[in-house]
């Protein structure tokens, strides 16, 4: 029986379909045999790699979360230190725990207390070598707070402006109570120079905080001894027998003014009879 033309030509199309997908099968899995393994071992390193990669971010969120938390929970400028040390990893957390234990040492200085009174607890006060402690980590803490900062603007003192002026005036405020005038105006000066025309109304600030540093330089002066006027001699020390600086002299100027104002007690001489 013969096949019609169209039938001929739709069974070598399929024979051809045929032939074409078992040689491409034959390819596949001959690629397979030979490069199978290599491909499977990227694939399994691909997953890996994603894996691992959401793991290191919910480990980053969950390093941040305990910082802040940490921070939030300290209220002691030692503790706030701690927190700093133990999450240098979080440097925004650093930076802002370093900042606040500086404020809270500032506090003390300003109030003279440790620490508060508390119920019937009494207030501390801050001696002296306490007062030098709560200095030297002030003045430590604003500037490590403000090196944290410049380092995360890419080493730009600009981009870290609000970090590096609070770290500045902190620290002026520090020198002023060491009474080193000299050295709170050259902080403020560079916070001045800082914060610039971007921040106008914090340099008004330290310009004023500076003029008023130095007005107090200048009623705090002391004139020298060569400035001061050659004493002039007194009564008292021309005559000292007048002086009444003495007690025995006194005493004795007592005495004789009551001598004076009290009548003689001694009889009077008779008179000679005529």
């Amino acid at each position: 029986m013969k096949l019609p033309a169209n039938n001929k030509t739709r069974s070598s199309q399929v024979q051809t379909q045929d032939l074409t997908e078992s040689r491409l099968n034959d390819d596949f899995v001959f690629w397979l045999k030979k490069n199978g393994m290599n491909t499977l071992l990227v694939v399994l390193m691909a997953a890996c790699a994603f894996l691992g990669y959401n793991y290191w971010q919910r480990k980053n969120v969950d390093k941040t979360a305990a910082a802040w938390s940490d921070m939030m929970n300290a209220t002691l400028p030692e503790a706030l230190e701690q927190v700093a040390k133990d999450h240098a990893n979080v440097p925004r957390a650093a930076m802002m725990s370093l900042l606040a234990a500086g404020d809270l040492r500032l506090r003390q200085l300003q109030s003279g207390v440790l620490s508060a009174a508390e119920g019937t607890t009494a207030a501390v006060v801050l001696d002296d070598a306490a007062r030098k402690i709560a200095q030297d980590a002030a003045d430590e803490d604003y500037t490590n707070a403000a090196k944290i900062a410049v380092t995360l603007a890419g080493g730009s003192q600009e981009k870290a402006a609000l970090v590096v002026l609070q770290s500045l005036f902190g620290r002026a405020a520090v020198a002023e109570s060491r009474g080193n005038l000299d050295a709170s105006r050259a902080l403020l000066a560079e916070a001045q120079s800082v914060a610039g025309e971007d921040w106008a109304p914090i340099a008004k600030l330290a310009k004023a905080r500076v003029e008023g540093l130095i007005a107090i330089a200048e009623l705090t002066t002391l004139p020298k001894n060569a400035d001061l006027p050659a004493p002039t001699p007194s009564a008292s020390t021309t005559n000292p027998s007048d002086s009444t600086g003495g007690g025995d002299t006194l005493f004795e100027n007592l005495i004789k003014e009551q001598q004076k104002q009290e009548p003689s007690s001694a009889p009077a001489a008779p008179k000679s009879g005529g």
